[in-house]
C-alpha cells in the first residue's frame, strides 16, 4: 500500500500547483519502481489488508534551488509486525533535472534496486 507522499524541507521552492504534480508523480512512480523490482507484488488501497506493508514516499528538498544542491528521496516501509525500514537515496538536483519527466522514476528505481 502506497501512502500519501510527503515533501519535507523548503516548501517555498515550488508553487502549490507544482507541488501537487510532484506528489502525484511520487505516488505513482514509487509504486511503479516497487512493481519493477517485485513483479509479483500487489499494491492495495485497502487499509485493513492483513500483512500489507505500508510505504510512504518522502522527498526532502534542499534549502535553495542551485545545481549543486542535494536532496533526499526515501521510502519508509511500515512492516506488518510493527517494525519500520527506511531506504534513502541522496542525489543532486542537477542529476534529477537531467532525468526530466522521469526524475521520480529514476530516484525511486535507485532505492528499489537496493532492496533485498
Amino acid at each position: 500500500m502506497i501512502l500519501p507522499p510527503q515533501i519535507q524541507g523548503n516548501q517555498a521552492l515550488i508553487s502549490p500547483e507544482q507541488r501537487q504534480g510532484v506528489l502525484r508523480a511520487m505516488h505513482k512512480d514509487s509504486g511503479d519502481a516497487l512493481r519493477r523490482r517485485y513483479p509479483e507484488i500487489t499494491l492495495t488501497q485497502d487499509q485493513a489488508a492483513s500483512g500489507a506493508i505500508r510505504v510512504t514516499p518522502i522527498l526532502t528538498s534542499p534549502a535553495a534551488l542551485v545545481p549543486w544542491a542535494k536532496l533526499n528521496v526515501s521510502l519508509t516501509f511500515d512492516l506488518p509486525g510493527g517494525g519500520q525500514m527506511v531506504m534513502r537515496e541522496t542525489t543532486s538536483l542537477l542529476t534529477l533535472v537531467r532525468q526530466g519527466p522521469n526524475a521520480a522514476n529514476y530516484a525511486f528505481d535507485q532505492i528499489a534496486r537496493r532492496l533485498p
